[in-house]
């Protein structure tokens, strides 16, 4: 396997990278700024530079204009994936505080929003529903819980100043939401392997009441999972860390996927 790697360990043009997304909110927003917050892999010391994304959750004081939103997605579009994919969300201070899950989003970035954002600079009437609302967003509930066992602070607030606890229970109800519907496809192709992935670690953590990082969480799906089926977290893990090609036969996913989903259910 690629080594995985911590905040500490990134590869300077990675760390360059995120003190350039810092920079973004604190010249857009000033003393408005409350911090902001790196989660996911990195904070999980399981990052891979060729596959992860870099996860970031920021606080703000009080809801942004719309038209601040666009420059700040115009700013970090700049940057994404010079070396690695951005996703980032935005919450107020107050709702960090008193998080309730779906909770309160005021801005989000990732590559799945990419293209509506530059339709938008060209086109004003194109509507880009994350920059256009508020929104509630059950995901930043699993941030929340992340930031709160493992999260960075990359300016700004205290993390216990800032966020509120979430439960084991508010946080397995967010995270395994509209788990019917769960799908190994959504989202971008290179994503497949990942979403194999998640899905185990959602049934791991029901298990072991731990935040397992997505490699953690493949090695724990090999060991749980039915013998017959264990070669699938095998070939996703080398999919996503070590970019290998591995053929995942649909019919065998769809057994994986039929027995995680009932596991999580019961």
């Amino acid at each position: 396997m690629n080594p995985l790697l911590g905040y500490k360990d990134l590869p300077i043009e990675i760390k360059e990278q995120i003190e350039k997304v810092v920079g973004v909110w604190k010249k857009h927003l000033g003393d408005d700024l409350t911090g902001v917050y790196l989660h996911g892999s990195i904070a999980l010391d399981a990052f891979s530079p060729k596959s992860g994304d870099i996860d970031i959750l920021v606080v703000v004081k009080d809801s942004l204009e719309v038209s601040k939103k666009l420059e700040i997605a115009k700013d970090i579009i700049a940057i994404d994936r010079k070396p690695c994919p951005l996703e980032m969300s935005a919450i107020k201070l107050q709702d960090a505080k008193n998080w309730k899950s779906p909770g309160n989003c005021v801005f989000h970035y990732s590559d799945f929003w990419t293209e509506k954002y530059v339709e938008r600079f060209d086109n004003p009437e194109t509507e880009v529903y994350v920059a256009d609302h508020e929104f509630p967003d059950a995901d930043v509930t699993s941030y929340i819980k992340l930031i709160k066992q493992s999260g960075i602070v990359l300016c700004g607030k205290a993390i216990q100043e800032v966020f509120a606890d979430v439960t084991d229970e508010d946080f397995f109800a967010a995270i395994s939401a509209d788990i019917d519907d769960y799908d190994f496809h959504d989202y971008a192709p290179r994503y497949f392997a990942s979403n194999v992935l998640i899905l185990g670690r959602i049934l791991s953590f029901k298990r072991t009441k731990k935040i397992l990082s997505k490699y953690d969480g493949g090695l724990w799906m090999i060991e749980n999972v039915p013998a017959d089926l264990k070669y699938l977290p095998q070939r996703a893990m080398k999919i996503w860390f070590e970019n290998e090609e591995c053929l995942l036969p649909e019919e065998d996913l769809e057994r994986l996927r039929d027995y995680l989903v009932g596991e999580i259910k019961k």
